[in-house]
Parts: C-alpha cells; sequence; structure tokens
C-alpha cells in the first residue's frame, strides 16, 4: 500500500475515532481479516498524552519486523506490511499516562484467499450412471467446502441420490436428465466468512430413443386421404432425424415439420403402401423405430362395354373388370323397382336367348374391405307385347285405349304405334302418339266397327303388336243443361244454397259446373264462378241484402258446354231486433225490486207480525190489545176446537167482530196478514146473549 493511500486511511480512521463518545483508549482498524501479502494498519488513540507500547500477544512488538510510529502525544500506530498466515493473533496497545496504565486489544485474521486450482469446469456424463464432480480448493487458514445448485445447498442426508465424498467431491448416484445443470462449489476460510464460488456445469447424455405411438395403420387410398407418421425422438445431444421409405412412395408428396420429427403424406395412393422406418442420431448412438402404412383401395370397375343391343332369342354377354386392395369379389344386381341379387358372382355376365323382360340396366358390384364400387349396364332389346288391353268408345267417334305397362326391353318407351281398320279394308292404317296412360284414336266414323291394335317401341327397337279388337264407334256431344231446384234453396243471411242436378252428361264425364250471376243494381257486371263436376248444390256467399238476383248456370265436358239454366232469386233485408233502450232497463230493474221488496215484506208480516203489509191490515181493521195476546191455539188438542174466552168455537170458524175497534163480546181479536177477512166487517148484532152470538 503506498504512502499517500496510509496516510488517507490514517485521517479517515482518526476522523472516525473523533466522532466516538466516551472513548479512553481504542484501536481502530480498516479490517480484521486481511489477505495474506497485503498491508494493514491499526491505530491506537487515547484521550490524554501519554507513552504506548504495543504486544502481540504477551509479547513486545518486534520492531524490526512491524512499524510502530507515535502519531501525537495521544496517538499510536501500528503498520504490519505484507503480512504472512503468522501474522495473525491477538495486538494489544499499552497506554501509559498519570491515570495510570491501560490496555486495548484488536484481533487480526491473516488468511490466503481460497483457490480452485486447475478444477474442471464442464462435465458430461452418460444417463443412468453414478460420477463424482471434483472441486479441488486450497487456502489457508484450512477451508470448508459446501456445494450448491439453483441456490439451494446440496444435501448428504442419506435419502436421496447426492453424496459429498471425504475429498469434497459431488456424487451423484444414477444421474438423470433433470441432474443436468450448474452446481455451485463454494470455499470457506474455517471460522470466518472468507468464501470463494466456482460454477461447474453438468450435462447429462443420453442416447437416442425413438417411438412412434402407432405401429400400423391402414387407410383408404383417395385424393382427400392424408396420413401423419410423428416419430418421438428423446436424447441428449437432441438427435438428427432421418427417414427410410418405401421405395415406390412418392416422395414429391411427403412433407416434413421442421426437425423433420413428423412425416406427412397427401393424397395416399396404393404405392405409399409399407415400411417407414425412422432413424436418430447423436453422438452417444443411434436408435430407430419403424411403421407399416397399410393403404387399401376401393375397388375399381371398368366393364368391356356399357351396353348391348340383343334381338330377342340371341345371346349376348358383357365382362366386368375390377382392380382394388384387397382383392375385390365381383357381383351382378338386375336394377329393377326392387334391386334383385342374381347368382352371378364371376366376371362375365352371358345372356342367353334374350326376351324382352331381360332388357334392362345391370350393376356390377365389387366389394372390397374398402368399399364398394358399382357400374351400370344396359341391355337393349325388344319392348314386351302389350296384354291386359282394354278397349272403349271415346268422345267425338274416338277410341280409348288402356293397357298395363309394357316392358320397355332395356330403354325407355318412345312413342306407341297404333294401328286400325275396318273389316272390310286390308290395310291398317296407323299413328304414333307419346305414352300416357290413355292412348286415343281420333278420326274415325261414328257408329262404325274398327279392328284395332297397337305396339310399343323403345329407342332402338319396336315391339311385336297386341292381339287385335273389335269395337264401334260413339258419337259423344255436349251435356244436357243442368236442373236447379230453386224450391230447394237455403236462405242464410246473405248466403245461398240451391240444389244441382244433371241428368245426361252427353256421353263424357262432368268436368265442372260454371255460374254467373248478377244483381239489380244498374251497370253491375256477372261474377263467374267454377264449381266441381260432382258438386250437389251451388253456393254462394257475401250477396247484398235486399237485392234481387239472376243467375246462369252451365255444364261442361270434354265436349263443350251446355246451355245454360236460368233462375232468379232475392236476398232480403235481415229483419232487425228491436233494441232494449236505458228506460227499458231501468224498468226492468225496478220491477224486480218491487217483487223482491214485497216478498220481504210479506214474510215479515206473516212471521213477525211486522213491515207494511202489518202496518195497513192494523190501519184497516183494528188494533191489538194486551189481552189477545193471551189467547192459546192449542195445536195438540185432540177436538181440534179452538177456546176463546171460555168458548168453544169450531176450528176454522172466524170470530164476528163487533165494531171498527175490533171488540167481539168485549174481546179484542189480533187482526193479522194471514186471517184478515176478505169482505167488509158486518156490525154487531143487538142482542146481547153470548151464546147466540157465538
Amino acid at each position: 500500500m503506498t504512502a499517500s493511500m496510509m496516510m488517507l486511511r490514517l485521517c479517515g480512521l482518526l476522523l472516525m475515532c473523533s466522532t466516538l463518545i466516551d472513548a479512553k483508549l481504542d484501536i481502530i482498524s480498516g479490517d480484521t481479516d486481511v489477505q495474506v501479502g497485503h498491508d494493514t494498519l491499526l491505530l491506537c488513540k487515547a484521550d490524554s498524552e501519554g507513552d504506548f507500547r504495543w504486544l502481540k500477544g504477551d509479547e513486545d512488538i518486534d520492531e524490526d519486523r512491524y512499524v510502530v510510529e507515535k502519531f501525537d502525544e495521544s496517538t499510536s500506530k501500528l503498520l504490519l506490511n505484507k503480512v504472512e498466515v503468522d501474522d495473525s493473533g491477538n495486538y494489544t496497545c499499552v497506554f501509559d499516562s498519570d491515570r495510570g496504565i491501560e490496555k486495548t486489544s484488536y484481533q487480526i485474521y491473516v488468511y490466503q484467499t481460497p483457490d480452485f486450482g486447475t478444477t474442471q469446469l464442464h462435465h458430461e456424463f452418460l444417463v443412468n450412471q453414478t460420477v463424482s464432480i471434483p472441486c479441488v480448493v486450497s487456502g489457508q487458514p484450512a477451508v470448508e467446502i459446501d456445494w450448491f445448485r439453483n441456490n439451494r445447498t446440496v444435501k448428504d442426508d442419506g435419502r436421496g441420490h447426492f453424496r459429498i465424498q471425504p475429498d469434497n467431491s459431488l456424487q451423484i448416484l444414477g444421474i438423470q436428465q433433470e441432474d443436468s445443470g450448474t452446481y455451485t462449489c463454494e470455499g470457506r476460510i474455517k471460522g470466518r466468512p472468507i468464501t470463494r464460488t466456482l460454477k461447474i456445469s453438468v450435462v447429462v447424455n443420453e442416447p437416442p430413443t425413438v417411438l412412434i405411438r402407432q405401429d400400423r395403420k391402414s387407410v383408404l387410398a383417395g385424393p382427400y386421404t392424408t396420413v401423419s407418421i410423428a416419430c418421438l425422438v428423446k436424447g441428449v445431444p437432441t438427435p438428427s432425424i432421418s427417414w427410410t421409405l418405401p421405395s415406390t412412395s412418392d416422395p414429391s408428396r411427403h412433407k416434413y415439420n421442421s426437425d423433420k420429427s413428423e412425416l406427412t403424406i397427401s393424397a395416399v395412393t396404393r404405392s405409399d403402401f409399407g415400411e417407414y422406418v425412422c432413424t436418430a442420431t447423436n453422438k452417444i448412438g443411434n436408435n430407430t423405430a419403424k411403421f407399416i402404412l397399410d393403404v387399401s383401395e376401393r375397388p375399381t370397375v371398368v366393364l368391356d362395354q356399357p351396353k348391348l343391343e340383343v334381338i330377342p332369342g340371341e345371346t349376348g354377354s358383357v365382362i366386368c373388370n375390377a382392380t382394388g386392395h384387397p382383392t375385390p369379389t365381383i357381383q351382378w344386381v338386375r336394377k329393377t323397382t326392387e334391386e334383385k341379387m342374381m347368382n352371378v358372382e364371376v366376371s362375365e355376365l352371358i345372356f342367353e336367348n334374350v326376351m324382352p323382360s331381360d332388357g334392362g340396366l345391370y350393376s356390377c358390384i365389387a366389394s372390397n374391405t374398402a368399399g364398394t364400387t358399382t357400374e351400370d349396364f344396359q341391355l337393349i332389346t325388344w319392348p314386351g307385347t302389350p296384354d291386359k288391353v282394354s278397349v272403349a268408345p271415346g268422345p267425338s267417334s274416338s277410341l280409348l285405349i288402356q293397357s298395363t305397362p309394357v316392358r320397355d326391353g332395356g330403354s325407355s318407351i318412345t312413342e306407341y304405334i297404333l294401328q286400325w281398320k275396318k273389316p272390310s279394308e286390308d290395310t291398317w292404317r296407323q299413328s304414333a302418339v307419346k305414352p300416357t296412360s290413355l292412348l286415343e284414336i281420333t278420326g274415325l266414323e261414328p257408329y262404325t266397327e274398327y279392328f284395332i291394335r297397337f305396339a310399343a317401341k323403345n329407342s332402338h327397337y319396336q315391339g311385336n303388336f297386341s292381339t287385335e279388337h273389335k269395337i264401334f264407334t260413339q258419337s259423344q256431344r255436349e251435356p244436357n243443361s243442368p236442373i236447379l231446384s230453386l224450391s230447394e234453396k237455403k236462405l242464410d243471411k246473405n248466403s245461398v244454397s240451391i240444389p244441382i242436378k244433371q241428368l245426361k252428361d252427353g256421353g263424357s264425364p262432368i268436368l265442372g259446373y260454371i255460374v254467373r250471376y248478377k244483381g239489380n243494381k244498374e251497370n253491375e257486371e256477372w261474377t263467374e264462378k267454377e264449381f266441381p263436376g260432382n258438386s250437389s248444390k251451388i253456393q254462394l256467399n257475401n250477396l247484398q241484402y235486399d237485392a234481387d238476383y239472376q243467375m246462369e248456370v252451365y255444364a261442361v265436358n270434354n265436349n263443350g258446354s251446355s246451355s245454360s239454366a236460368k233462375i232468379n232469386f232475392t236476398v232480403p233485408q235481415p229483419v232487425s231486433q228491436p233494441a232494449l233502450g236505458k228506460g227499458g232497463v231501468v224498468g226492468i230493474v225496478m220491477f224486480i225490486f218491487l217483487i223482491l221488496m214485497v216478498s220481504v215484506d210479506a214474510f215479515c208480516c206473516y212471521t213477525n207480525h211486522c213491515g207494511l203489509l202489518n202496518f195497513l191490515a192494523r190501519k184497516l181493521f183494528g188494533h191489538n190489545i194486551s189481552e189477545s195476546k193471551g189467547m192459546d191455539e192449542e195445536a195438540n188438542n185432540s177436538s181440534g176446537d179452538v177456546k176463546l174466552s171460555g168458548l168453544t168455537l169450531p176450528r176454522g170458524s172466524i170470530p164476528k167482530l163487533q165494531s171498527a175497534s175490533g171488540a167481539v163480546n168485549g174481546v179484542h181479536s189480533e187482526v193479522t196478514c194471514d186471517k184478515a177477512p176478505l169482505t167488509k166487517f158486518e156490525k154487531k148484532p143487538e142482542s146481547g146473549d153470548p151464546a147466540a152470538e157465538a
């Protein structure tokens, strides 16, 4: 250390010393731990003047080896130049002053920095091996070693796979990929916080392993079929990947991802089948995995001819060639409304002694596990001969022919050849008509006998004629006018319903009825409606009220329309219902209220002798007196008589009243609503004989 640096350090120590409070003697130094070869300074500061003396341990300082200077009367310094390990120890400053001798000590630790020498910084090991990572550390005093990984201490607790060897090397049992990384070897001066670290990288190499999860796959060849083969590779260093492909495969349809771990084959064809080998290689070794691609191919069907024309009685054949993987089987099917399987499982289909019923479509069906392919073949021959024919006279001297469906001979019927002649004629006349369910010969003479026959014709051949049929033509006309029953018409508000009958249809079914009608308004136009031919009535709705109508009805068949049936009818004005005004409603309510009031008052008068009727009865027929309330009616009396003031009266007799006051024989009778006489009261007789009066 240079002198200037020592002076600056000394000034700093003095400044620090000046800040101490209540300190009488103290040693100030830069650091307790001093590296070998470095200088260190001890400054002893007192609070008074005196003499200083330095000791190392219990002995005086060797001033030949150490520099001792008195800075002033209260300060002394001890300088240790280029210290050695044996300079470590306890240094004591002894201060002798008027107050006596004072001492203070300071410990110096001299060390040699830990040195890792030629310790290897990088290691590569093979997976699953037991390895040792050395850490050679030198230093003074003794150096202790600790191992760290990911800022955590590597512990040797006997349970894991890490071991600390006597030479301080780190042993890893059965090293794995997860053990790769950086390890730190720390050398520490024993008992002191002097450390030094060394980072050592560890790589765990692993030979390649290759895995293809699916060792075989079956696909169907086609333009939209894509196959991906994933080769899962593991190894350290990262292996390179290569592929070995079938010789028949087309590399132009192969694509790889960035590390070639996945192979994609697009638009798979049969040529792509075979073995695919994925190989992974690194410096440790190589490894392979195999994949089998089985490509199935839907059958392909080729006919030697798509159609064949054969005359009835002759022989023909067709050959069906089918390819695919696996080899397809062949079967022939007759295509009709309901497909019929044929017991033919060979490639060649032979037709012997062809008949019209043999014509039609045949399918060659080739099948394998990949699917089914069908190709149609058409056999064309003559149409069949019409049978089950019915002939009937038609309108306007025509003839109508109806037959069951005719076999088309393998090609659609394009027309029918109709022939006719009179019995006296040798030559057939004919016409060609389009195929319909009902064939018609027109332009014949009415009421004439004809022989007719017809044959079917397809796009290639004409079939045989049917048997001859003999028939007379007739003449048909328009229908008669319909009959309308006006007397049976029904009116419902502004709708009318009139029954209709058709007696004669002119020899042709009635197709419908045309109805025209209009009202009696000026310039009103006719309204026209149509009704079905099976209608039994004419129904007109939404007519005008209070209006007269004219109506005309025409019957229509294939030959035209009849003359009109005309009728007139009237839609009357609707009958208005008298309206009930507010006065009528009020009157009805008051009448009901009056009836209820009289009923309640009569009930009150009869049961409790109260109410308006009771009051009027009292006014008209007299007042009650208290004595009359003592009169009892003995309901249970066997004689059924009522006793009144010691007199016995027959049951049901009415006592005579004396006067308007109601006194009879000196006793007032109670007059109630239910027992009041219906005639005027008679005057009391002059006789005073009670018995006579009774």
